[in-house]
């Protein structure tokens, strides 16, 4: 078959360099270089209109995970997170509890403030003023020699959390607690109600003690420290109004986190932020081999391995309307793309880096990758994964990218935005705040993808010369 030809002018040459590679001139030299190809390489953009996905799969994420660092109790966007905390009590504590005259209890859990007292939280977050209806739920072991006691100090947390996935408790009661949070509140204290107190001062020797904490329609999600960040910042049990005014409380061994979807469509496409969702998009071969044929005016894909050009960018836009999902943190939130490389019977799975910017459209429309955004689109780069993809598209593959929520853009407009800290230390030495640490417990609908067409394009240095 005639190849076809083409030659890339000068002018053409510099646009497409500053372009993709913000205002470096040098950038698509070096670029090539990298790659180990020579710089005098042609550059040339294949767009593929009306894309659509042969098939759009949701992974919902529902395992128990650690808390030990920091946890999370209450309900966002579709989501329930219960708080379980593994005490170890003595006997002496249960002695002196059984004869008091009376008693109460509380769990106080130390607040996130990496969050809640952050200089970038906007101001529409806080203060929060809830009134929350909690449903407690405990089991308590029996009685625990003190060797025995002493060994919960030792259990694996990993085994721990893998056993709550079918770990019942035995007791529940329900209470009303008052939750308030601003940039001036560090503690979040739960009376816990008299039923547990009654059940646990019925009981004497060493115990364990296991205390779940659900809201399931509480208005916000409460992010509190875990046990493994110090003393002074753990949950703790703490029983009052002991005789003679007592007060002892418990430091949780550990804590864990357990997550329960809410969604009530099972056809819809619905990401979380803060869990492990993922939604995995495949497009089929066809269109996109095609595009290239007529291009090129040569066969794709070869019956080998096909290196006759090399992605230099792929994007991949989709329709997105913002409407049908929410955020608490009220900040645009960046979608991390993965794709897939390597032999079609062993893919692996690995993010697509955003590492080519427009600097000029950033600084005018922002970044194309965000939610809860200006605009109606979402624009992905999938680089990696396109090119391994074109290479060995003659097995028949299709290509396959993954996407997830990841955290909140605060500076939605700056051309600074992956590395591997969320700031960066400006010109005049002040430390700026890129993303916010933690991720947003938002919920994002991408059931459109199943019903509109999405846009490839694909700028590639072809390997082919002038030659007929």
């Amino acid at each position: 078959m005639k190849k076809k030809t083409f030659i890339l002018f000068p002018l053409l040459a510099m646009f497409l360099s500053s372009c993709l590679f913000d205002t470096d001139d040098d950038g698509l030299s070096s670029w090539l270089s990298d790659q180990g190809m020579p710089s005098s390489y042609k550059v040339q953009m294949v767009t593929v209109n009306d894309l659509k996905p042969t098939s759009a799969v949701l992974y919902k994420d529902s395992l128990p995970r650690s808390a030990g660092v920091f946890g999370t109790f209450g309900a966002s966007a579709g989501m329930v997170h219960d708080a379980v905390f593994d005490f170890a009590v003595d006997s002496a504590f249960l002695a002196d509890l059984k004869a008091a005259d009376s008693a109460k209890s509380y769990l106080s859990l130390y607040l996130f403030d990496a969050v809640y007292w952050s200089k970038v939280l906007p101001s529409t977050v806080l203060p929060i003023e809830d009134e929350v209806n909690v449903n407690i739920s405990w089991t308590l072991s029996e009685k625990l020699t003190d060797a025995e006691l002493n060994a919960l100090e030792t259990v694996v947390d990993s085994e721990w959390i893998d056993g709550l996935k079918s770990w019942k408790t035995k007791k529940t009661a329900d209470t009303t607690v008052s939750v308030s949070i601003t940039k001036k509140d560090s503690v979040l204290v739960l009376d816990l109600p008299s039923a547990f107190i009654d059940d646990v001062r019925k009981n004497s020797g060493n115990r364990r003690l296991q205390l779940r904490v659900s809201a399931p329609e509480a208005p916000h999600a409460y992010r509190f420290y875990g046990p493994s960040v110090g003393l002074l910042v753990s949950p703790i049990l703490y029983m009052v109004e002991m005789e003679k005014d007592s007060y002892r409380g418990y430091r949780s061994l550990r804590a864990a986190t357990l997550i329960s979807n809410r969604e009530e469509c099972s056809d819809c496409l619905v990401l979380h932020g803060g869990v492990k969702d993922s939604l995995l998009v495949e497009f089929p071969s066809k269109p996109i081999m095609k595009a290239l044929s007529d291009f090129y005016g040569d066969e794709f894909p070869y019956d080998a391995e096909d290196v006759r050009q090399s992605v230099v960018m792929a994007q991949v836009t989709f329709y997105r309307d913002d409407s049908k999902g929410s955020n608490e943190l009220d900040m645009p939130i960046a979608v991390e793309a993965y794709t897939y490389t390597g032999d079609k019977d062993s893919l692996v799975c690995s993010r697509d880096n955003y590492s080519k910017y427009n600097d000029s459209l950033i600084a005018e429309k922002g970044h194309p990758n965000l939610v809860f955004h200006d605009g109606d689109s979402l624009t992905l780069q999938v680089t990696t994964g396109m090119r391994d993809f074109i290479n060995r598209a003659s097995d028949g593959r299709s290509f396959k990218m993954k996407m997830v929520l990841d955290r909140s853009l605060v500076l939605d407009k700056d051309e600074y935005f992956y590395g591997s800290n969320s700031y960066y230390v400006n010109s005049k030495g002040d430390s700026v705040r890129v993303f916010f640490p933690y991720p947003d417990y938002a919920r994002y609908d991408f059931s459109s993808i199943k019903n509109t067409s999405t846009t490839l394009k694909l700028w590639l240095a072809s390997k082919r010369g002038e030659e007929e």
